[in-house]
Protein backbone atom coordinates (compact mmCIF):
# COMPACT_ATOMS: atom_id res chain seq x y z
CA UNK A 1 0.00 0.00 0.00
CA UNK A 2 1.38 3.69 -1.40
CA UNK A 3 1.52 6.12 1.83
CA UNK A 4 -0.66 9.06 1.44
CA UNK A 5 1.04 12.98 0.98
CA UNK A 6 -15.53 -3.29 21.55
CA UNK A 7 -12.67 -4.21 22.72
CA UNK A 8 -14.05 -7.54 24.25
CA UNK A 9 -12.23 -10.49 23.06
CA UNK A 10 -14.45 -13.31 22.07
CA UNK A 11 -13.44 -17.04 22.08
CA UNK A 12 -12.78 -16.68 18.74
CA UNK A 13 -10.14 -14.61 19.35
CA UNK A 14 -8.82 -16.85 21.84
CA UNK A 15 -8.98 -19.98 19.65
CA UNK A 16 -7.54 -18.36 16.86
CA UNK A 17 -4.37 -17.12 19.01
CA UNK A 18 -4.06 -20.50 20.67
CA UNK A 19 -3.90 -22.17 17.06
CA UNK A 20 -1.36 -20.69 15.78
CA UNK A 21 0.73 -20.60 19.15
CA UNK A 22 0.56 -24.46 19.19
CA UNK A 23 0.79 -25.14 15.76
CA UNK A 24 4.56 -24.04 15.62
CA UNK A 25 4.99 -26.21 18.76
CA UNK A 26 3.05 -29.53 17.71
CA UNK A 27 2.45 -29.40 14.23
CA UNK A 28 -0.14 -30.82 12.21
CA UNK A 29 -1.81 -32.88 15.05
CA UNK A 30 -2.60 -29.80 17.05
CA UNK A 31 -3.60 -27.67 13.89
CA UNK A 32 -6.45 -30.78 13.25
CA UNK A 33 -7.80 -30.56 16.38
CA UNK A 34 -7.73 -26.64 17.16
CA UNK A 35 -9.31 -26.20 13.65
CA UNK A 36 -11.91 -28.40 14.46
CA UNK A 37 -12.89 -26.24 17.45
CA UNK A 38 -12.85 -22.73 15.49
CA UNK A 39 -15.67 -24.17 13.06
CA UNK A 40 -17.74 -24.34 16.02
CA UNK A 41 -19.85 -21.27 16.39
CA UNK A 42 -18.81 -18.77 18.56
CA UNK A 43 -19.93 -14.71 20.24
CA UNK A 44 -18.35 -11.62 18.51
CA UNK A 45 -18.32 -7.95 19.89
CA UNK A 46 -20.85 -6.21 18.13
CA UNK A 47 -19.60 -3.04 15.82
CA UNK A 48 -20.18 0.36 16.47
CA UNK A 49 -21.74 2.33 14.03
CA UNK A 50 -20.00 5.04 15.02
CA UNK A 51 -16.80 5.77 17.60
CA UNK A 52 -17.79 5.95 21.54
CA UNK A 53 -15.32 6.22 24.19
CA UNK A 54 -13.76 2.75 24.65
CA UNK A 55 -12.71 3.28 28.25
CA UNK A 56 -16.13 3.77 29.43
CA UNK A 57 -18.38 2.12 27.14
CA UNK A 58 -17.54 -1.20 26.91
CA UNK A 59 -18.73 -3.45 23.75
CA UNK A 60 -21.90 -5.21 24.16
CA UNK A 61 -21.53 -9.24 22.73
CA UNK A 62 -23.68 -9.97 19.92
CA UNK A 63 -24.22 -13.04 17.91
CA UNK A 64 -23.11 -12.54 14.39
CA UNK A 65 -26.17 -13.79 11.82
CA UNK A 66 -26.21 -17.09 10.77
CA UNK A 67 -24.28 -17.31 7.37
CA UNK A 68 -25.73 -18.79 4.11
CA UNK A 69 -25.60 -22.44 3.81
CA UNK A 70 -23.44 -24.08 1.26
CA UNK A 71 -23.87 -27.24 0.45
CA UNK A 72 -21.64 -29.90 -0.99
CA UNK A 73 -18.79 -27.43 -1.55
CA UNK A 74 -16.85 -29.37 -4.42
CA UNK A 75 -13.49 -30.65 -3.04
CA UNK A 76 -10.72 -29.63 -5.60
CA UNK A 77 -8.22 -31.78 -7.09
CA UNK A 78 -4.46 -30.15 -8.82
CA UNK A 79 -5.36 -28.22 -11.20
CA UNK A 80 -4.19 -29.01 -15.02
CA UNK A 81 -6.11 -26.82 -17.11
CA UNK A 82 -9.92 -28.34 -15.78
CA UNK A 83 -10.55 -29.48 -12.18
CA UNK A 84 -14.14 -29.53 -10.60
CA UNK A 85 -16.72 -26.22 -10.66
CA UNK A 86 -16.80 -24.13 -8.22
CA UNK A 87 -19.69 -23.68 -5.80
CA UNK A 88 -19.48 -20.17 -4.71
CA UNK A 89 -21.38 -18.87 -1.94
CA UNK A 90 -24.38 -17.01 -2.98
CA UNK A 91 -23.32 -12.52 -3.75
CA UNK A 92 -25.50 -10.30 -1.25
CA UNK A 93 -29.03 -8.86 -2.69
CA UNK A 94 -27.32 -5.59 -3.16
CA UNK A 95 -24.81 -7.28 -5.35
CA UNK A 96 -21.89 -5.50 -3.87
CA UNK A 97 -18.88 -7.44 -3.11
CA UNK A 98 -17.46 -7.62 -0.22
CA UNK A 99 -13.80 -8.46 -0.02
CA UNK A 100 -10.60 -9.10 1.20
CA UNK A 101 -7.03 -9.44 0.53
CA UNK A 102 -4.70 -12.30 2.10
CA UNK A 103 -1.32 -13.40 1.65
CA UNK A 104 -2.27 -16.35 -0.06
CA UNK A 105 1.72 -17.48 -0.81
CA UNK A 106 2.56 -17.64 2.75
CA UNK A 107 0.57 -19.97 4.72
CA UNK A 108 -2.41 -23.04 5.27
CA UNK A 109 -4.50 -21.38 3.43
CA UNK A 110 -7.10 -24.32 3.58
CA UNK A 111 -7.44 -22.04 7.37
CA UNK A 112 -7.12 -18.89 6.21
CA UNK A 113 -9.56 -18.73 3.22
CA UNK A 114 -11.60 -20.36 5.92
CA UNK A 115 -11.35 -17.70 7.92
CA UNK A 116 -12.60 -15.16 5.35
CA UNK A 117 -15.78 -17.41 4.84
CA UNK A 118 -16.71 -19.12 7.86
CA UNK A 119 -15.73 -16.37 10.07
CA UNK A 120 -15.94 -12.86 8.51
CA UNK A 121 -18.46 -13.83 5.94
CA UNK A 122 -17.20 -12.65 3.11
CA UNK A 123 -17.56 -13.86 -0.09
CA UNK A 124 -14.19 -12.49 -2.37
CA UNK A 125 -10.74 -12.73 -1.76
CA UNK A 126 -7.87 -10.52 -3.54
CA UNK A 127 -4.78 -12.55 -4.55
CA UNK A 128 -2.15 -10.18 -6.16
CA UNK A 129 -0.21 -12.14 -8.54
CA UNK A 130 3.57 -11.56 -9.53
CA UNK A 131 4.04 -12.71 -12.99
CA UNK A 132 7.84 -11.97 -12.67
CA UNK A 133 7.97 -14.47 -9.86
CA UNK A 134 5.73 -17.38 -11.42
CA UNK A 135 7.68 -17.00 -15.19
CA UNK A 136 11.04 -16.23 -14.45
CA UNK A 137 12.15 -17.95 -17.52
CA UNK A 138 9.80 -17.84 -21.05
CA UNK A 139 7.51 -20.99 -20.95
CA UNK A 140 8.65 -22.27 -17.29
CA UNK A 141 5.47 -21.29 -14.99
CA UNK A 142 5.97 -22.16 -11.42
CA UNK A 143 2.00 -22.83 -10.53
CA UNK A 144 2.43 -25.06 -7.24
CA UNK A 145 1.56 -22.01 -4.77
CA UNK A 146 -0.98 -20.51 -6.73
CA UNK A 147 -2.59 -23.80 -7.68
CA UNK A 148 -2.91 -24.36 -3.96
CA UNK A 149 -4.64 -21.15 -3.19
CA UNK A 150 -7.13 -21.30 -6.34
CA UNK A 151 -7.63 -24.59 -5.08
CA UNK A 152 -8.73 -23.72 -1.40
CA UNK A 153 -10.25 -20.18 -2.50
CA UNK A 154 -12.58 -23.41 -4.53
CA UNK A 155 -13.23 -25.50 -1.95
CA UNK A 156 -14.62 -22.85 0.25
CA UNK A 157 -16.59 -20.93 -2.48
CA UNK A 158 -15.03 -17.82 -2.50
CA UNK A 159 -14.70 -15.56 -5.32
CA UNK A 160 -11.37 -14.91 -6.37
CA UNK A 161 -9.92 -11.23 -7.72
CA UNK A 162 -6.40 -11.57 -9.28
CA UNK A 163 -4.21 -8.19 -9.59
CA UNK A 164 -1.86 -9.23 -12.31
CA UNK A 165 1.57 -7.16 -12.20
CA UNK A 166 5.13 -7.19 -12.72
CA UNK A 167 6.59 -8.60 -15.95
CA UNK A 168 9.44 -10.79 -15.81
CA UNK A 169 12.53 -8.80 -17.58
CA UNK A 170 12.84 -11.10 -21.00
CA UNK A 171 9.45 -9.40 -22.14
CA UNK A 172 11.82 -6.35 -22.37
CA UNK A 173 14.35 -5.89 -24.77
CA UNK A 174 15.80 -3.35 -22.63
CA UNK A 175 14.84 -2.98 -19.31
CA UNK A 176 15.10 0.42 -17.45
CA UNK A 177 17.57 1.34 -14.54
CA UNK A 178 15.55 -0.07 -11.52
CA UNK A 179 17.52 1.30 -8.35
CA UNK A 180 14.56 1.04 -6.06
CA UNK A 181 13.25 -2.46 -7.72
CA UNK A 182 10.89 -0.66 -10.00
CA UNK A 183 7.95 -3.07 -12.30
CA UNK A 184 7.74 -2.75 -15.92
CA UNK A 185 5.17 -3.54 -18.51
CA UNK A 186 5.99 -5.76 -21.43
CA UNK A 187 7.23 -4.36 -24.50
CA UNK A 188 4.49 -5.95 -26.62
CA UNK A 189 0.97 -5.82 -24.32
CA UNK A 190 -0.19 -9.09 -26.33
CA UNK A 191 2.25 -10.90 -24.43
CA UNK A 192 0.97 -10.25 -20.87
CA UNK A 193 -2.37 -10.83 -22.33
CA UNK A 194 -1.20 -14.38 -23.44
CA UNK A 195 0.01 -15.05 -20.04
CA UNK A 196 -3.76 -13.98 -18.85
CA UNK A 197 -5.36 -16.38 -21.24
CA UNK A 198 -2.86 -19.32 -19.45
CA UNK A 199 -4.30 -18.61 -16.17
CA UNK A 200 -7.69 -18.71 -17.28
CA UNK A 201 -7.02 -22.17 -18.99
CA UNK A 202 -5.79 -23.03 -16.31
CA UNK A 203 -8.33 -22.08 -13.54
CA UNK A 204 -11.53 -22.05 -15.84
CA UNK A 205 -14.40 -20.29 -13.99
CA UNK A 206 -12.77 -19.84 -11.36
CA UNK A 207 -11.81 -16.48 -11.42
CA UNK A 208 -14.10 -13.58 -10.67
CA UNK A 209 -12.66 -10.58 -11.53
CA UNK A 210 -9.03 -9.66 -12.75
CA UNK A 211 -7.41 -6.30 -12.10
CA UNK A 212 -4.97 -5.03 -15.14
CA UNK A 213 -1.80 -3.71 -13.52
CA UNK A 214 -1.93 -1.92 -10.58
CA UNK A 215 -0.61 2.09 -9.87
CA UNK A 216 0.37 2.46 -13.39
CA UNK A 217 0.68 6.39 -12.72
CA UNK A 218 3.88 5.70 -10.74
CA UNK A 219 7.85 4.88 -12.11
CA UNK A 220 7.59 2.53 -9.85
CA UNK A 221 5.22 0.25 -11.40
CA UNK A 222 5.47 1.47 -14.80
CA UNK A 223 9.53 1.95 -15.49
CA UNK A 224 9.21 2.06 -19.37
CA UNK A 225 11.19 4.72 -21.82
CA UNK A 226 9.11 6.96 -22.37
CA UNK A 227 8.11 6.95 -18.68
CA UNK A 228 3.93 6.33 -17.37
CA UNK A 229 1.59 7.09 -20.03
CA UNK A 230 -2.17 6.60 -20.21
CA UNK A 231 -2.24 6.05 -23.41
CA UNK A 232 0.75 3.22 -22.85
CA UNK A 233 -1.47 1.48 -20.33
CA UNK A 234 -4.55 1.78 -22.74
CA UNK A 235 -2.96 -0.26 -25.44
CA UNK A 236 -2.45 -2.96 -22.32
CA UNK A 237 -5.56 -2.90 -20.85
CA UNK A 238 -7.17 -3.30 -24.44
CA UNK A 239 -5.07 -6.56 -25.34
CA UNK A 240 -5.95 -7.80 -21.62
CA UNK A 241 -9.72 -7.00 -21.92
CA UNK A 242 -10.27 -8.47 -25.40
CA UNK A 243 -7.81 -12.35 -24.46
CA UNK A 244 -10.31 -12.35 -20.92
CA UNK A 245 -13.31 -11.50 -22.76
CA UNK A 246 -13.05 -14.11 -25.64
CA UNK A 247 -12.12 -16.78 -22.85
CA UNK A 248 -14.89 -15.86 -20.12
CA UNK A 249 -17.48 -12.98 -20.63
CA UNK A 250 -18.33 -13.26 -17.14
CA UNK A 251 -15.13 -11.98 -15.60
CA UNK A 252 -15.19 -8.73 -14.01
CA UNK A 253 -12.45 -6.92 -15.65
CA UNK A 254 -11.05 -3.54 -13.69
CA UNK A 255 -8.06 -1.09 -14.62
CA UNK A 256 -5.35 -0.83 -12.78
CA UNK A 257 -6.24 1.63 -9.46
CA UNK A 258 -4.21 4.47 -9.43
CA UNK A 259 -2.03 5.88 -6.44
CA UNK A 260 -3.17 8.92 -4.88
CA UNK A 261 -0.18 11.49 -5.33
CA UNK A 262 -1.59 15.05 -5.90
CA UNK A 263 1.74 16.09 -7.96
CA UNK A 264 3.03 15.47 -11.50
CA UNK A 265 6.59 14.80 -11.81
CA UNK A 266 8.54 15.32 -15.31
CA UNK A 267 12.19 14.04 -13.52
CA UNK A 268 14.38 12.94 -10.96
CA UNK A 269 12.08 12.64 -8.05
CA UNK A 270 11.90 14.55 -5.52
CA UNK A 271 12.93 17.49 -6.86
CA UNK A 272 11.65 16.71 -10.22
CA UNK A 273 14.56 18.04 -12.28
CA UNK A 274 12.58 18.60 -16.00
CA UNK A 275 14.13 15.52 -18.11
CA UNK A 276 10.77 15.10 -19.78
CA UNK A 277 10.47 11.70 -18.79
CA UNK A 278 6.98 11.54 -16.29
CA UNK A 279 8.37 9.17 -13.64
CA UNK A 280 4.64 10.44 -11.33
CA UNK A 281 1.75 11.50 -12.44
CA UNK A 282 -0.93 12.91 -10.98
CA UNK A 283 -4.28 10.32 -10.66
CA UNK A 284 -6.82 12.58 -11.51
CA UNK A 285 -4.78 13.77 -14.34
CA UNK A 286 -4.00 10.36 -15.34
CA UNK A 287 -7.44 9.11 -15.25
CA UNK A 288 -8.73 12.23 -17.17
CA UNK A 289 -6.36 10.79 -20.10
CA UNK A 290 -7.56 6.98 -19.63
CA UNK A 291 -11.28 8.34 -19.62
CA UNK A 292 -10.45 11.01 -22.97
CA UNK A 293 -7.87 8.23 -24.45
CA UNK A 294 -11.08 5.61 -24.91
CA UNK A 295 -10.19 3.17 -21.79
CA UNK A 296 -13.53 3.01 -20.28
CA UNK A 297 -14.32 0.70 -23.49
CA UNK A 298 -12.13 -1.86 -22.27
CA UNK A 299 -13.00 -2.01 -18.56
CA UNK A 300 -16.34 -3.18 -16.52
CA UNK A 301 -15.33 -1.37 -13.22
CA UNK A 302 -12.47 1.58 -12.63
CA UNK A 303 -9.75 0.49 -10.48
CA UNK A 304 -9.21 2.83 -7.02
CA UNK A 305 -6.78 2.55 -3.79
CA UNK A 306 -7.83 4.62 -1.09
CA UNK A 307 -5.04 4.29 2.18
CA UNK A 308 -6.24 5.28 4.87
CA UNK A 309 -5.08 7.96 7.09
CA UNK A 310 -6.09 9.59 10.03
CA UNK A 311 -9.46 10.98 8.98
CA UNK A 312 -12.72 9.31 8.81
CA UNK A 313 -13.87 7.51 5.93
CA UNK A 314 -16.65 9.81 5.19
CA UNK A 315 -14.82 13.17 5.94
CA UNK A 316 -13.81 15.41 3.14
CA UNK A 317 -10.46 15.19 3.03
CA UNK A 318 -10.15 18.63 1.10
CA UNK A 319 -12.19 20.43 3.74
CA UNK A 320 -11.39 17.96 6.79
CA UNK A 321 -13.27 18.52 10.36
CA UNK A 322 -11.48 20.33 12.67
CA UNK A 323 -8.62 18.93 14.19
CA UNK A 324 -8.91 17.25 17.69
CA UNK A 325 -5.30 16.40 18.86
CA UNK A 326 -3.99 14.44 16.14
CA UNK A 327 -0.45 14.39 15.40
CA UNK A 328 0.04 14.15 11.78
CA UNK A 329 -1.43 17.06 10.25
CA UNK A 330 -0.99 16.49 6.55
CA UNK A 331 -5.10 16.71 6.26
CA UNK A 332 -5.00 20.00 7.67
CA UNK A 333 -1.15 20.95 6.33
CA UNK A 334 -1.91 20.55 2.70
CA UNK A 335 -6.08 19.70 2.26
CA UNK A 336 -6.69 17.00 -0.70
CA UNK A 337 -9.88 15.12 -1.53
CA UNK A 338 -7.10 11.61 -1.36
CA UNK A 339 -7.15 12.47 2.93
CA UNK A 340 -10.20 10.12 3.03
CA UNK A 341 -12.10 7.89 1.36
CA UNK A 342 -15.67 9.35 0.35
CA UNK A 343 -14.06 12.02 -1.21
CA UNK A 344 -12.28 10.40 -3.48
CA UNK A 345 -14.63 8.05 -4.36
CA UNK A 346 -16.35 11.40 -5.59
CA UNK A 347 -13.71 12.73 -7.13
CA UNK A 348 -13.27 9.84 -9.34
CA UNK A 349 -16.79 9.27 -9.72
CA UNK A 350 -17.14 12.94 -11.23
CA UNK A 351 -14.58 12.34 -13.91
CA UNK A 352 -16.21 8.89 -14.80
CA UNK A 353 -19.87 10.98 -15.02
CA UNK A 354 -21.81 7.64 -14.61
CA UNK A 355 -20.58 5.74 -17.32
CA UNK A 356 -18.77 2.91 -14.91
CA UNK A 357 -18.66 2.24 -11.15
CA UNK A 358 -15.50 2.00 -9.37
CA UNK A 359 -13.80 -1.10 -7.78
CA UNK A 360 -12.12 -0.72 -4.73
CA UNK A 361 -8.88 -2.89 -4.88
CA UNK A 362 -7.22 -1.81 -1.99
CA UNK A 363 -8.37 0.03 1.33
CA UNK A 364 -7.65 -0.06 4.63
CA UNK A 365 -6.56 1.73 7.93
CA UNK A 366 -3.23 1.46 9.96
CA UNK A 367 -3.04 1.56 13.37
CA UNK A 368 0.02 0.46 15.47
CA UNK A 369 0.93 -3.46 16.42
CA UNK A 370 3.18 -3.52 19.49
CA UNK A 371 2.98 0.46 19.69
CA UNK A 372 5.05 0.49 16.25
CA UNK A 373 4.72 1.86 12.66
CA UNK A 374 6.67 2.97 9.84
CA UNK A 375 8.33 6.29 9.91
CA UNK A 376 6.47 7.77 6.90
CA UNK A 377 3.19 6.06 8.62
CA UNK A 378 3.32 9.15 11.25
CA UNK A 379 -0.71 8.76 10.65
CA UNK A 380 -1.36 5.28 12.28
CA UNK A 381 0.30 6.93 15.69
CA UNK A 382 -3.26 8.68 15.33
CA UNK A 383 -5.27 6.01 14.57
CA UNK A 384 -6.54 3.27 17.51
CA UNK A 385 -7.31 -0.18 17.53
CA UNK A 386 -11.34 0.67 18.05
CA UNK A 387 -10.73 3.37 15.56
CA UNK A 388 -9.37 1.30 13.01
CA UNK A 389 -12.72 -1.03 13.27
CA UNK A 390 -15.00 1.71 13.30
CA UNK A 391 -13.79 3.03 9.78
CA UNK A 392 -13.10 -0.30 8.50
CA UNK A 393 -16.97 -0.83 9.06
CA UNK A 394 -17.74 3.02 8.03
CA UNK A 395 -16.33 2.45 5.17
CA UNK A 396 -17.78 -0.64 3.75
CA UNK A 397 -21.01 0.39 4.77
CA UNK A 398 -20.55 3.65 2.51
CA UNK A 399 -19.23 2.41 -0.49
CA UNK A 400 -22.54 -0.49 -0.52
CA UNK A 401 -24.88 2.70 0.16
CA UNK A 402 -22.70 5.25 -2.33
CA UNK A 403 -24.25 3.31 -5.43
CA UNK A 404 -20.60 4.25 -6.93
CA UNK A 405 -18.55 1.43 -5.91
CA UNK A 406 -19.01 -2.44 -6.99
CA UNK A 407 -16.70 -4.31 -5.33
CA UNK A 408 -14.60 -3.06 -1.88
CA UNK A 409 -11.18 -5.44 -1.25
CA UNK A 410 -9.54 -4.74 2.24
CA UNK A 411 -5.92 -4.47 2.68
CA UNK A 412 -5.56 -6.37 4.76
CA UNK A 413 -6.43 -10.17 6.70
CA UNK A 414 -3.23 -11.62 7.33
CA UNK A 415 -0.20 -9.88 6.82
CA UNK A 416 1.03 -9.35 10.23
CA UNK A 417 1.30 -13.03 11.45
CA UNK A 418 3.11 -13.47 8.35
CA UNK A 419 4.63 -10.54 7.89
CA UNK A 420 7.47 -8.62 9.13
CA UNK A 421 8.66 -5.69 11.52
CA UNK A 422 5.76 -3.46 12.44
CA UNK A 423 7.94 -0.85 12.68
CA UNK A 424 9.45 -1.15 8.93
CA UNK A 425 6.52 -3.19 7.45
CA UNK A 426 3.59 -0.96 6.14
CA UNK A 427 1.66 -4.35 5.51
CA UNK A 428 1.55 -5.33 8.76
CA UNK A 429 0.00 -2.35 10.71
CA UNK A 430 -3.12 -2.28 7.98
CA UNK A 431 -3.62 -6.20 9.29
CA UNK A 432 -6.65 -7.11 10.81
CA UNK A 433 -5.15 -9.90 13.46
CA UNK A 434 -1.97 -9.30 15.36
CA UNK A 435 1.62 -10.62 15.09
CA UNK A 436 0.64 -13.91 16.59
CA UNK A 437 -2.85 -13.97 14.66
CA UNK A 438 -4.68 -13.21 17.34
CA UNK A 439 -8.26 -10.97 15.97
CA UNK A 440 -7.93 -7.15 16.57
CA UNK A 441 -11.34 -5.09 17.10
CA UNK A 442 -11.70 -4.69 13.05
CA UNK A 443 -11.84 -8.65 12.70
CA UNK A 444 -14.84 -8.89 15.34
CA UNK A 445 -16.22 -5.81 14.13
CA UNK A 446 -16.14 -7.19 10.44
CA UNK A 447 -17.48 -10.41 11.89
CA UNK A 448 -20.79 -9.03 13.23
CA UNK A 449 -20.89 -6.37 10.11
CA UNK A 450 -24.18 -6.84 8.20
CA UNK A 451 -23.29 -7.63 4.64
CA UNK A 452 -26.84 -6.87 3.05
Amino acid sequence: MTPNPLRSRTNLSIIIGLWLGLTAMVGVCAFVAIYLLLVRPTAAPAASATPAPVATQPAASATPPPLPVVTDLPTAEPIDGGGPACTFRPEPASGFAYGIQSHVFVGDNSYWLGVITDKLGFNWVKMQVRWYDLEREQGGVFWDVLDSAMNEACNQGLRVMLSVVAAPEWTRAASMPAPEGQEAPPDDPQVYADFLARLLDRYPGRIGAIEVWNEMNLEREWNTAEGVSPTAYIALVRAAYTTIKANDPSIVVISGALSPTGINCNGAYPDCTPTGRPIVMDDVTYLHGFVDGGGLAYVDCVGTHSNGTNLPPTADGANPPPREGQAFGGPWDNPHYSWALKSQVETYAAILNGQKQQCVTEFGYASPIEGRYPGNFAFAADVSEQQQADYVVEAFNWMRASGQVKMAFLFNLDYAPKGGDPGEDDNVIFSILDRNGVPRPAFDALSVMPKP
